[in-house]
């Protein structure tokens, strides 16, 4: 699925489609440039899903995480990561978590092995505007 996003307010669309696969057990991961609006999508689904709490980048503490009724929510941003480093010292704390993950080509982890993933993907096409690719794999 395409969605073009031209604004921070039509981020709801694309939450529309997301919000339903959530679950535990499920990684969302976000693929694109520095400066896409990775962690700016997550800040809006987490606040969407009912977080009250300030969402953070982790970029810097790698891992942030939130709890909504009974979902575990990690957050992670594994920028500073390399493939050398370990990803199972954070598999323990995905599974049956629902995963949000930046960068995720460096985490040693083979998610398809142990989640639903859905991938998406945003392009940049100017300032404002975004389009996102939404792919679901069971």
């Amino acid at each position: 699925m395409r969605l073009e996003i031209n604004n921070l307010e039509e981020l709801n669309k694309v939450i529309a489609v997301i919000l339903p696969r959530i679950k535990q057990n499920c990684c969302l991961i976000l693929d694109g440039e520095m400066g896409a609006g990775k962690t700016t999508f997550s800040k809006y689904l987490l606040q969407e899903m009912g977080l009250k709490e300030l969402v953070t980048s982790p970029t810097f503490t790698i891992m942030n995480q939130y709890q909504i009724k009974e979902l575990k929510i990690n957050h992670i941003d594994a920028y500073r990561l390399s493939l050398q480093e370990d990803g199972e010292m954070y598999l323990e704390e995905m599974i049956n978590s629902f995963n949000i993950i930046e960068w995720s080509q460096n985490l040693a982890i083979d998610y398809f092995n142990y989640f639903n993933v859905i991938k998406i993907s945003i392009e940049i096409i100017n300032e404002n505007k975004r389009i996102f690719i939404i792919e679901e794999t069971k």
